[in-house]
């Protein structure tokens, strides 16, 4: 029965879908157009009212903290000069005011400020809009990102049952509504962190979306992905690379260049 939602979900957002989720938005379907047919359900993708449906939005402030690390490391690179950072699969927010709290903090330290511009997006438009409001719930502070709370504390106030993040923040934060399979702005980005995402794809989108993100990278760009997925990501225009135990992707020098079309994505597998 919903064979239709698991297809379409592939073609269009590139991702496996689980069949309890798929049940889920296909009640929904029928509660809000009487029928799953074959045309309420592309509607439903098209609009974007889909995503809430089959995505994850699970996230917190500075998970995998030797990411964060990583990229503290790199900015003195950038003292004086600009950096451009994107945040793919945003989900709610969080990686992205992280990245933003940990650039305000090393501007803290240096006499020549990394002047900084994040992109932050996903194909939720609700996650989206939660990442715009900057409220989050307790779970949103976890032990595993402890090391470098010090960062949040000027910029998160404690609500009743969650936390506020400071509107200041926004000011060199855009998000917006991006779905992975189709392309970004080539040659963007000196950072993207795309982490925990990648293994909901599926193995044909996943090169798909590579080649998107490779696009979008500048000359020798860096590409984070989460820990249990480098080990599962592989493109000719990526070097696996290695610092301190700390697994990221750089683009190739002689990387190719050729993003994907903002077509429907067929699945063929």
């Amino acid at each position: 029965m919903t064979d239709n939602i698991s297809k379409t979900a592939e073609e269009i957002f590139g991702i496996k879908t689980d069949p309890s989720d798929a049940e889920k938005l296909r009640a929904y379907i029928i509660e809000k157009y009487g029928e799953a047919n074959p045309e309420n359900v592309k509607r439903v993708f098209m609009s974007g009212e889909a995503a809430g449906f089959l995505t994850v939005n699970e996230t917190y402030f500075f998970r995998e903290p030797m990411h964060f690390k990583f990229l503290l490391d790199m900015l003195p690179a950038f003292e004086g000069s600009n950096v451009c950072i994107c945040s793919a699969a945003t989900s709610t927010g969080c990686e992205a005011y992280s990245i933003a709290m940990l650039l305000e903090a090393y501007n803290k330290t240096t006499a020549r400020p990394v002047l900084y511009h994040i992109d932050a997006f996903d194909i939720d438009q609700q996650a989206i809009e939660a990442a715009s409001g900057g409220v989050y719930g307790e779970r949103s502070m976890r032990e595993d990102g402890s090391s470098l709370r010090y960062m949040a504390a000027p910029y998160v106030k404690k609500l009743e049952h969650g936390y506020q993040v400071d509107a200041s923040l926004r000011k060199n934060i855009n998000f917006f509504v991006h779905n992975l399979m189709n392309v970004l702005s080539l040659d963007s980005y000196h950072f993207i962190f795309f982490r925990n995402a990648f293994i909901y794809f599926s193995q044909r989108a996943r090169s798909r979306v590579l080649s998107n993100l490779v696009c979008a990278l500048k000359e020798e760009g860096i590409l984070i992905m989460g820990v249990s997925e480098t080990a599962g990501a592989s493109h000719e225009g990526l070097e696996e690379k290695n610092i301190n135990d700390v697994f990221y992707f750089q683009k190739a020098a002689a990387a190719p260049q050729f993003p994907f079309h903002n077509a429907v994505f067929t699945a063929t597998e």
